[in-house]
């Protein structure tokens, strides 16, 4: 890829070269309102168009993305918030013991906590570990 980069940019700078000495002779450039009357080679007209029309396109591709920037933003605090509030608990040496129906539950989310709790209603033995569960449990 850099290679291709390498090759592409040697080919822009040499189509540049071509259109600077092919193109020497003056041109008269005049902006309507303005009194002033500017005399330069074509090719810095073309180039300096180019130019203008390059940072025309960057400016419009930036303008366009500000609103994933500023979700990006969000979205980073959120993920900083977070990871201190993580670090907080874990600090406070308060942890639930890994085999109790509270850390588990603290785990799911609201849904699939509502899903087990109506499990447990409906089919209790289901609920009851594997080994246990036997043809006459």
């Amino acid at each position: 890829m850099k290679l291709l980069a390498r090759v592409l940019f040697l080919l822009f700078i040499l189509a540049g070269v071509l259109v600077a000495v092919s193109n020497r002779q003056p041109v008269e450039l005049s902006l309507w309102p303005l009194p002033h009357l500017v005399v330069l080679p074509l090719y810095l007209l073309v180039i300096g168009l180019l130019l203008l029309g390059v940072l025309a396109g960057l400016g419009l591709g930036w303008m366009s993305g500000r609103h994933h920037r500023r979700r990006a933003r969000e979205a980073s605090g959120e993920a900083a918030r977070l990871d201190r509030e993580v670090q907080r608990l874990r600090e406070s040496n308060v942890p639930a013991a890994p085999g109790t129906p509270a850390a588990a539950a603290a785990t799911l989310p609201r849904d699939q906590r509502a899903i087990e709790r109506q499990r447990a209603l409906v089919a209790p033995d289901l609920a009851r570990p594997v080994a246990t569960r036997g043809p006459f449990a």
